[in-house]
């Protein structure tokens, strides 16, 4: 992208950094190539924020050393988003087409589009904190007092989307409610399409 000479390796050793609306253009079309389906605004401004904090403008740079080098224990912003790349190809290609996932939604920003809504209300999100790729769902509930409450998942890794895909994992999830009768907290995907009408064509037919 930056470099006048595309087969400069010698480019590497000290590349200039790159604008984020550069950078912003190439990651989406990153994920257009490698999973048909680009990265939107909202989407864009959350990594935007993740890299230069609420701050961040079209005119924001990073150094390659920031983008692309892991500096244990710490992972790079690159080892997050290639992870997540994989295990939107690897187990989440058609939810993820299809628009279902939300992915990249920072967590406060999630209670703010949660709580306005019903209660069962749950999107799907990219974990931040997982080096090989996670997703969780977090959704609304009452709480103390009525209030609207956000409750999360531990985030699904390949680990666990291998053995189950994730549209089964959403149709059998269950908390012990009231009088310790089992119930799915996961009643409408945001903003509001009840959930089996979203994910019934990913149900997996399975024997008891």
């Amino acid at each position: 992208m930056l470099s006048p000479d595309p087969k400069n390796q010698l480019f590497f050793s000290v590349p200039p950094a790159a604008s984020w609306a550069q950078l912003a253009e190439v990651l989406s079309w990153q994920f257009s190539a490698a999973t048909e389906r680009g990265l939107d605004k909202e989407q864009l401004r959350m990594l935007a924020e993740k890299l230069f904090g609420p701050e961040a403008t079209p005119a924001s740079t990073l150094t390659w050393a920031k983008f692309a080098k892991d500096n244990p224990p710490i992972f790079s912003f690159w080892t997050w988003l290639d992870g997540i790349l994989s295990l939107i190809r690897d187990h989440l290609a058609q939810l993820w087409k299809d628009g279902h996932i939300m992915g990249f939604v920072s967590r406060k920003r999630e209670r703010q589009l949660l709580k306005r809504k019903q209660m069962g209300t749950f999107l799907l999100r990219f974990s931040e904190s997982s080096r090989e790729g996670g997703i969780t769902c977090s959704w609304v509930e009452p709480g103390e007092k009525g209030q609207p409450k956000v409750r999360s998942v531990e985030p699904y890794t390949r680990t666990e989307l291998t053995s189950l895909p994730l549209p089964d994992i959403i149709h059998d999830y269950q908390l012990v409610a009231a009088e310790n009768i089992p119930e799915n907290p996961l009643k409408f995907l945001y903003p509001g399409t009840p959930r089996d009408e979203a994910f019934g064509k990913y149900y997996t037919e399975r024997r008891e």
